[in-house]
């Protein structure tokens, strides 16, 4: 028989305590991710973290949620972004899943969302009825170096074993490739000449009120404390060692080799022009907030972007920023440049079904969290 456990913050310290929950075979959520969602600005005690689904006494299955505000029609509505689902292989047919997805559901008044998802978890939710398109971003993926090493696994899940014979492959490719951008460089310096950065641990007031200038259609209106949350908690952990961890009991994201954010404050002539999020994940830089004036200044923040990648040796930026993927297609950095597709859904419950004016960051939900 399934028994539902719903896990809220005012529980968080009780369930770090818990030993048992710690030492099982597999885990719901790492303690550090657990810790992000009790700092988490938008979480009241009542609201919920996690779902853990016991079939006949044995946990077999669990979901996560991110607690957000979302702007609809001018009012400010509470999200679950759900951004853990998970159930044990030997539940197939058992219909957990879904008690676990309609529990979730109900939990949160039917105002839920999904970021991203695969081919499958889409699958369900369309199954399921609740939801309705949000967006449909399209972006590039934009490779400054070869990756073999991480590409071919994703694409051949079976070669994933060979990786190490591919990083010798990579870093011969690569020798010819910095090269040629070492020569590149001092062009991309003289288009941003006159140009500082500042790197941001915190969001100054000029920062912010920029910010507000350029959030008037987003569909998440960020505030100064969710950048500091999300700068100061972070999800996924660096781990130099990565193989001594217990990464392997968690399906999803908890330690990686390197992993950081840069909040990146653009000046010309002492004035802001643009506050860029970016996220370095091992040799992937993602861009996951942009503030700017896309019809004046998005080669300034696309050339930022490459420069910041060439000198931090990431081999692909994956962005969904309209102005700066425009730029991004007329550069001559790069190796190759691929369409990328992101899907969004949210809840029906919301009754709102055109999505069109609204913009979505690549960081919005829980993109920007691994």
């Amino acid at each position: 028989m399934t028994a539902l456990k719903k896990i809220y913050k005012k529980d968080i310290p009780a369930l770090f305590a818990d030993s048992g929950f710690w030492n099982h075979s597999f885990l719901s959520i790492s303690k550090h991710r657990l810790l992000a969602h009790s700092k988490n600005p938008d979480l009241k005690d009542e609201d919920i973290v996690l779902l853990l689904a016991y079939l006949n006494d044995e946990l077999l299955g669990y979901m996560g949620v991110f607690i957000d505000y979302i702007q609809i029609d001018g009012r400010s509505e509470k999200i679950g972004w759900l951004s853990t689902w998970w159930v044990h292989p030997k539940t197939k047919g058992s219909g957990i899943g879904r008690e676990i997805l309609n529990a979730m559901h109900a939990e949160l008044d039917g105002k839920i969302g999904i970021s991203q998802f695969t081919p499958s978890a889409k699958r369900v939710y369309d199954k399921s009825g609740y939801f309705t398109s949000l967006k449909e971003n399209v972006g590039l993926k934009a490779v400054l170096r070869s990756n073999l090493s991480f590409v071919i696994p994703a694409i051949y899940p079976k070669t994933s074993k060979f990786k190490t014979l591919l990083n010798p492959v990579d870093h011969f490719i690569n020798v010819f490739v910095n090269l040629k951008l070492v020569i590149q460089k001092p062009f991309i310096k003289q288009k941003i000449k006159g140009i500082r950065m500042e790197y941001l641990n915190a969001i100054d007031d000029e920062t912010l009120s920029f910010i507000h200038k350029f959030n008037g259609n987003d569909l998440s209106n960020k505030e100064a404390s969710f950048f500091e949350w999300l700068k100061a908690y972070n999800w996924v952990q660096t781990a130099p060692l990565l193989g001594f961890t217990a990464k392997e009991r968690y399906e999803f994201s908890m330690y990686d080799h390197s992993f950081e954010y840069y909040y990146l404050k653009i000046i010309k002539q002492n004035t802001c022009i643009g506050f860029l999020v970016l996220q370095k994940r091992n040799y992937v830089t993602k861009v996951l907030f942009t503030y700017y004036d896309a019809t004046q200044y998005a080669s300034e923040m696309a050339t930022i972007v490459q420069l910041q990648a060439m000198v931090q040796n990431t081999r692909e930026i994956i962005c969904y920023d309209e102005g700066i993927c425009k730029a991004f297609q007329s550069s001559s950095v790069f190796l190759y440049k691929t369409k990328k597709i992101k899907q969004s859904i949210i809840s029906k419950s919301f009754n709102k079904t055109d999505f069109t004016d609204v913009r979505m960051h690549f960081g919005d939900g829980d993109c920007c969290f691994a």
